[in-house]
């Protein structure tokens, strides 16, 4: 451990360090300034009062912090972090949770797939936070959260095999589960969020992206424990890249026996050809034209199997197959492969017919043991999406 300068001002028991470094086997953490005031610093010394009575008028300022875990990969900056006790509240400005490394290096120290996450948050806010419970290990409580234009960006290195002895990843139940002190966090909040998903079939290669702009999300009922019936509910809209309103409504059992949710949303008007950033990449396809009115779907989940419908009203779909190796549609093979594809397997339209009655997509998919959860909330509804456009 290393301490910079240190200076003390009596009034308001105000202690400030302008470097503070610390360094263990698995991870090393430094901060370029530190301040804390309001601690009578001589009950503390003399050992005459707890933590939790010290710390009861506390209040914290430390800029530059920059943790990194070597082992994992990965990293967390902030460039300022305030607490306050009195107030019961925390503001972290300028976090970043990212990879120590480039993409390529990061995925060539994994033998088999993974993926990999990018975090960053220009502001959260908690308020009503239990500073007593939190410093005596009895709980984590807060009243609020509050995330400010944050950007979420995970990609999948889908050119090597899944690790068929990894540990499946924790869905938000085991997740939930696996924190041993109670949790209580009445509401959640993302404010106008940027989420980019991408998927990568050869190394090096440029991936295929989804994109979702604009997204607000509340989340309420955040908790580890409770009645079998208690469940977080949650709820988004968002901009499907760049184009259709996505709305989506989950309600995640808390304590279920095994993996459970339920959820839905639905689609306004887009132009299909939006997808082409994913597909082209992702799936060698290429939708050459295509406008969906309007789609909806419901799923449910249960023990990891989801099962459910997907209603989509679209006209004039079609799909050009891609060369592997140029990512071209040229070539005698492509264009045969592409005319009995838009011939024979896809439904070039779909709407209502005299009868009043069209083509529902069905939802069949299990969680397969390398998926992540939004991963398999994402494949599930995938496969209802296929089934609705083949013939």
């Amino acid at each position: 451990m290393r301490i910079g300068e240190l200076d003390y001002a009596v009034s308001g028991d105000r202690l400030v360090a302008q470097f503070v470094s610390l360094e263990a086997t698995n991870a090393t953490i430094k901060i370029g300034q530190f301040s804390l005031a309001g601690v009578p610093w001589a009950r503390l010394l003399w050992g005459t009062a707890t933590p939790v009575d010290v710390l009861a008028k506390a209040s914290l300022d430390a800029t530059n912090l920059d943790v990194e875990f070597p082992l994992s990969h990965y990293g967390i900056r902030c460039a300022q972090l305030r607490a306050s006790v009195p107030r019961s509240e925390l503001l972290l400005q300028g976090t970043e949770f990212r990879t120590l490394v480039g993409d390529e290096e990061f995925f060539a120290a994994h033998k088999f797939r993974t993926t990999r996450f990018h975090l960053m948050v220009p502001e959260c806010s908690v308020v009503g936070l239990a500073y007593d419970q939190l410093l005596e290990g009895k709980s984590y409580r807060a009243t609020s959260i509050r995330l400010d234009r944050p950007s979420f960006d995970a990609l999948v290195n889908r050119d090597k095999s899944a690790d068929p002895f990894v540990k499946r990843p924790l869905m938000v139940h085991e997740a939930l589960a696996e924190i041993r002190q109670p949790l209580h966090v009445d509401n959640l909040s993302i404010t106008d969020g940027h989420l980019v998903y991408g998927e990568r079939v050869v190394a090096g290669a440029d991936p295929g992206v989804l994109t979702i702009a604009a997204v607000n999300i509340s989340v309420k009922g955040i908790v580890n424990g409770g009645e079998a019936s208690a469940a977080i509910r949650l709820q988004a809209q968002g901009d499907l890249m760049d184009s259709g309103a996505l709305t989506v409504l989950m309600s995640i059992p808390i304590t279920p026996r095994d993996f459970s949710l339920h959820y839905s949303g639905s689609l306004r008007t887009m132009d299909l050809t939006r997808f082409n950033s994913f597909l082209e990449n992702a799936e060698h396809t290429r939708i050459k034209s295509g406008s969906a009115q309007e789609a909806a779907f419901e799923i449910d989940v249960t023990a990891g199997r989801a099962r459910g419908r997907v209603r989509a009203i679209y006209k004039d779909l079609e799909i050009a197959v891609l060369d592997k190796q140029t990512g071209t549609e040229n070539g005698l093979g492509n264009r045969v492969a592409s005319f009995l594809t838009n011939v024979l397997k896809i439904r070039n339209s779909n709407a209502s017919d005299s009868a009043g009655s069209m083509k529902e997509g069905e939802v069949n998919y299990t969680r397969s043991p390398d998926d992540e959860f939004q991963q398999f909330a994402w494949f599930a509804l995938r496969s209802g999406v296929v089934d609705i456009i083949s013939h």
